[in-house]
């Protein structure tokens, strides 16, 4: 059985890809132990950004760039793992990090069974802003 020791850093462009963006955290929430967002965006945009989106989150990269932050990250919370859900733009970034595991956000959608934001019927009711 795998281990929910995990922290989880989500980029704020993986989210703008996810259908239901706050469904996928909340459900993130119950099976991490920490759960935050990193973006390259200037501190302001991404606070503003993750404010009116309602985003829970336990931590942001703030004024640094996303390695920065995910290195931050790893020296304030302590677990098993470490796993950065990001965007084909940001898949060399772990790289660069010690103890980061990179997750495609369409492969890390459809393990944990939330949609993509092109998936959705046009039909369906839910809250998306382009």
């Amino acid at each position: 059985m795998p281990s929910n020791d995990l922290t989880l850093a989500f980029s704020l462009r993986a989210l703008d890809e996810l259908a239901r963006p706050n469904h996928a955290l909340e459900d993130a929430a119950r099976w991490t132990t920490h759960l935050g967002i990193v973006s390259s965006k200037p501190s302001f945009i991404e606070r503003r950004r993750v404010r009116e989106a309602g985003y829970e989150q336990e931590f942001l990269s703030g004024p640094r760039s996303i390695p920065e932050a995910l290195a931050s990250v790893r020296d304030h919370f302590e677990t098993t793992r470490y796993v950065f859900v990001g965007t084909e733009e940001t898949s060399e970034v772990v790289t660069r990090v010690p103890d980061w595991t990179y997750q495609l956000v369409s492969d890390a959608a459809a393990a944990a069974g939330w949609q993509l934001a092109t998936t959705i019927a046009a039909d369906e009711e839910w809250p998306y802003q382009e």
